[in-house]
Formats: structure tokens, sequence, C-alpha cells
């Protein structure tokens, strides 16, 4: 980690993907269980620096993982908790600064050229401003006490990589599905007693799905339910 107003600590330690950043620090025994007594306070050293995941990726087996020349590679992050840095070999990739959004960043020119390892970087730097977007119970509820870390001063806790980060191969002439956003609208009025199955107005889902390709393309996207038949 490194403070902004003073010297890099010395500290490095194993982490978990998926996890977060204060589990790994419990883990490793430099902090107590955060949820007892004042330990929930002491935020100083989670929140007041930038941390750095970091990992090696060895190309020696992207050509089995592309497939098919012209193949397209993806490195993908299915979920970043609070503003972050994504880099490749000391490459700025782009910033995460949404927790509720997949990101995916093309890296096709790992594939290029002789086998090697890369390094991959994620900083989470307390200086980026994700404008709220992390979930609201994150620095306390009603069920929690509140943190003393704030940053566009709602209350915060903890940070990381909470979901899958994986590598896709995109064919020629395909889409890679970036995000696909269900919707759910009840037919009925609001409704003020628990809805019984089968005695309900049902409901109407929409679902909204984001797609990325290095052409124009035409295909049928066809959406597979447990409430009904596939629809296209």
């Amino acid at each position: 980690p490194k403070r902004a107003d003073g010297p890099p600590l010395s500290l490095q330690i194993d982490a978990s993907v998926p996890g977060d950043l204060l589990t790994d620090l419990q883990r490793a025994g430099v902090i107590g269980d955060p949820l007892r007594e004042k330990n929930w306070l002491n935020s100083s050293l989670w929140s007041h620096h930038t941390w750095t995941y970091t990992a090696s990726i060895s190309t020696a087996q992207l050509g089995s993982r592309l497939g098919r020349p012209g193949s397209r590679l993806l490195l993908v992050f299915d979920g970043i908790k609070m503003g972050a840095t994504v880099e490749l070999d000391g490459a700025r990739l782009g910033v995460a600064a949404d927790q509720f959004l997949r990101y995916s960043f093309d890296v096709s020119d790992l594939a290029v050229g002789a086998p090697r390892t890369h390094t991959l970087a994620v900083s989470f730097d307390p200086a980026i401003h994700v404008d709220g977007r992390f979930a609201a119970c994150t620095g306390g509820w009603d069920w929690a006490p509140y943190s003393h870390s704030y940053l566009d001063g709602a209350h915060t806790m903890s940070k990381g990589i909470w979901k899958s980060v994986y590598l896709a191969a995109v064919p020629p002439s395909s889409a890679a599905i970036l995000h696909a956003v269900p919707q759910i609208f009840y037919r009925g009025d609001y409704p003020t007693a628990r809805l019984e199955e089968g005695g309900h107005a049902g409901f109407r889902v929409a679902v909204v799905v984001h797609f990325e390709a290095a052409t124009p393309l035409r295909g049928t996207l066809r959406l597979a339910t447990e409430w009904g038949p596939p629809c296209a």
C-alpha cells in the first residue's frame, strides 16, 4: 500500500479473487475481526492508502484460448468495488468506478509475438471519485455501525475485486455480450399483501443487452428463461 501524504508501507499479503481487502488483511493477521468491538472504526490502514493487486499472465497457452485466427481477446472484470486503475505491463487500460458494472478491455496484443509473462495491476486509489456507485450499505446501515471512512460524503467499508476476472476469446464476426440488464414490471395494481403463485396479475420482463463487436453484425439473440419458452 502507498499513502499520498507519506512513505509507502512495507506490506505485502496474499489476496483472494473474488474477495475483498479487509478479509485478506484479517486472514494475513494484519488486522483483527473488523466486526469486533471498535475494529470497524480503525480504518486508516485500508481506507487512506492506495492498495495494488498484482498478478502474472503467461501467454504460453493463449493460442489455444483464442481458437480461430483473427479472434480478439478480452480481459474481463465482472466486479470491482471502489475506484481503481487497471494496468497491464505499466500501460493503463482504464479506470473502474462503478461496483455494479462489468469492465472489459481488449488485450489481443497478448497473443502476438513470442510467449512471455505479463503483469496485471489493479490499484485502488481513494482519490478516484465513483459518484456513489457502490452498495449503499457499504459503510453502515440499520444493522451495522457506521464507519469513519468516507468517499464523496458517503460512508465506505473495504474494497477489492469482488467478482471473477478472466480472459474471453471473441471469434471473428462475433459479438461479446458486455451487460445484460433485466427489468421486471408487475402488471397489476401496487400489491399490499404477499403475492401468491398463480394468484396475481403476472409480470412483464424486459431485458436490455449491450453488445460489443469489432465490425457491424446482424444476428439473433435467444433468451432462455425458467418461467417460459425461449424467446428471440
